[in-house]
């Protein structure tokens, strides 16, 4: 019988395949669907790994990245933290979270993965993706690991190279200069940014707020589960004058927030009453006040008034 997790690596036509006798002494061999060496020695060393802790090696080598994505969706669905928007995921009241992980490893082997985590942060760090929203990609996967390695899917969590985070922002807003910046921005933007700056809600919530969620009379809005980050429904109060507001808009079944074109006016209004500046010719090459200041000048507010 041959020691136990022998192994080696062959190339048949410009496929790499690996081979290595199981835990029985009976030789198997695999194709690591790759042509790069590198991807199949990963796979062989991974392999005996596991054959040294006397676990027989995952038999699902179809195992791949759509498998792990939706362990990681059936997850936050069992929690209450996932809404189906299409075929676009909603996870705790946000969209896009997993784009970049579905573009860079569509169809690609989970043997395959661990190989391209560094490549992967390489490119988005050569594409201009600050190192905080490369975290937030691999702190995903990472968890689409552990979730497959506690169902027995997986046997090995690669290493996740995290990248510095940024310096934590100070952005605030008094209620004046709020009401300057309100004041330089199209009237249908108004209620919106009411709302958020006075709630501390994020704008892509804010959006998504319907007519039946809301009761003047009470001056209040209730947000249901899935659309913000609580597994419970949320209610939030309506100032007297965003009251008026909403008043003297047509009530529909629809979102009660009109926010058309809103990151080009708020760039332009920022730049307007020197809260932020342009750092290009492009309408977007902003750098300055963001609408996530609103979250952390309601904290403070509501913490002034106790």
């Amino acid at each position: 019988m041959r020691t136990r997790g022998g192994g080696g690596l062959e190339r048949i036509g410009k496929i790499w395949y690996y081979s290595y006798y199981d835990l029985r002494g009976k030789q198997v061999r695999r194709s690591s669907k790759s042509q790069l060496k590198s991807v199949a020695l990963e796979m062989l060393r991974q392999t005996k790994e596991e054959l040294g802790k006397a676990i027989e090696p995952t038999v699902n080598h179809k195992l791949t990245y759509e498998q792990l994505r939706q362990i990681l969706l059936d997850d936050y669905r069992d929690k209450g933290k996932l809404v189906l928007d299409g075929e676009d995921p909603v996870i705790t009241g946000r969209k896009g979270h997993l784009r970049a992980l579905d573009d860079y490893f569509a169809g690609v082997p989970v043997r395959a993965i661990g190989l391209l985590i560094r490549k992967f942060v390489d490119d988005r760090k050569a594409a201009g993706i600050a190192g905080p929203t490369i975290n937030r990609n691999l702190a995903y996967l990472r968890r689409m690991f552990k979730l497959a390695e506690r169902q027995g899917k997986v046997s090995h969590v690669p290493f996740f190279p995290m990248q510095r985070e940024s310096e934590p922002r100070q952005g605030f807003l008094e209620r004046p200069d709020f009401e300057r910046l309100r004041a330089a921005m199209p009237e249908h933007l108004h209620p919106g940014l009411t709302f958020c700056y006075e709630n501390g809600c994020r704008t892509g919530a804010m959006q998504k707020i319907q007519w039946p969620w809301v009761d003047l009379a009470k001056r209040e809005v209730t947000l249901p589960p899935g659309i913000v980050k609580n597994r419970k429904p949320l209610i939030l109060p309506l100032s007297c004058e965003l009251v008026a507001m909403l008043k003297k808009k047509f009530q529909t079944g629809g979102p009660i927030f009109n926010m058309k074109n809103f990151k080009r006016e708020w760039i332009k209004g920022c730049v307007k009453i020197g809260v932020g500046e342009k750092t290009g010719p492009e309408w977007y090459q902003y750098k300055g006040l963001t609408p996530h200041d609103f979250r952390r000048s309601a904290v403070r507010n509501l913490r002034t008034r106790v």
